[in-house]
């Protein structure tokens, strides 16, 4: 008897279903938000770069993460922005941002581009920053 439990067991096991991981919506934010906060000292200091000054910005979101060589741990992301004057007074503009790590230890901005907001495309963001 005790050999018949046995050999159930091992033809069992194999046959017993595995709980695939699934990767929900929430778990791709949370991913997006710890980036975007890494990034954000680089951010700021590119703004400030581009702009002459500090300048205040909401809507941040990441828009692309590419890995560059396949197993190494380089990427270029790509962050967007809006800015404000005041209290998110206008004039805004979408700022679009490319960062690197593939030639630097730091992040560094390989791409820069921004577009002024006409009044009718700004919208209201997931969290302001």
């Amino acid at each position: 008897m005790k050999k018949f439990i046995l050999i159930a067991c091992l033809f069992l096991v194999p046959f017993t279903p595995v709980k695939a991981e699934t990767v929900t919506k929430n778990d791709i934010q949370l991913r997006d938000d710890l980036i975007f906060i890494m990034l954000y000292p680089s951010i700021q200091q590119e703004l400030k770069k581009q702009y002459g000054e500090i300048k205040q910005n909401y809507c941040g979101k990441i828009t692309r993460i590419k890995k560059l060589p396949v197993g190494s741990y380089l990427f270029n992301v790509t962050v967007q922005v809006t800015t404000f004057e005041g209290a998110h007074s206008p004039p805004h503009d979408l700022v679009t941002i490319t960062f690197s790590n593939e030639k630097s230890i730091e992040w560094k901005a390989i791409d820069f581009k921004r577009r002024r907001l006409k009044p009718k495309e700004i919208t209201k963001c997931r969290h302001p920053l």
